[in-house]
Formats: structure tokens, sequence, C-alpha cells
């Protein structure tokens, strides 16, 4: 019985290093993920204040476009109301 018993505790040592092993590299690649959650969670922060500038920028674009649209149209009728024919777009 003694010859089982030292090929037991010889398995059972040989599977707690080998656990032990594969815990080490199972937290250094658990720890590696946090850090890449974590750096995404930062540039995806970033992505969102940059949508977010460019949708107010897109919108005083517009803004002005819509207004440069109006003063065109003015001075198409000015032009036309002293007899000038306005230019065709």
């Amino acid at each position: 019985m003694q010859p089982r018993g030292r090929y037991l505790g010889s398995l059972v040592l040989a599977v707690g290093l080998l656990v032990a092993g594969c815990g080490q590299e199972l937290k250094q690649e658990n720890e590696q993920l946090k850090t890449q959650v974590a750096t995404l969670q930062k540039e995806n922060a970033n992505l969102k204040a940059e949508a977010a500038t460019l949708k107010g920028e897109n919108e005083a674009v517009k803004k002005e476009i819509e207004e440069l649209k109006a003063q065109m149209q003015q001075m198409e009728e000015q032009m036309k109301a002293k007899g000038r024919p306005a230019k065709k777009k």
C-alpha cells in the first residue's frame, strides 16, 4: 500500500503544481485583458466626445450654409429689382 500512497501523493503534487502554473498564467492573462478593457473604454469615451464635437461642428456648418443661401437669394432678388438678370446656378 505504501507504493500506491506515494504514487497518489506524487500525482496530487504534480497536479497541484500544474494547476498552480496555469493559475499564474490565467491571472496574468486576466490582468492583460483588464488593461485592454480599460484602454478600450477610454478610447470609446474619447471617440464619443469627438463624435459629439463633430456633430456640433456639422450643425454649425449647416446653419452657416442656410444663412448663405438666404443671403444669396436676397441678393438675387435685389438684382432682379434693379433690372439685372441673376446668374444661373
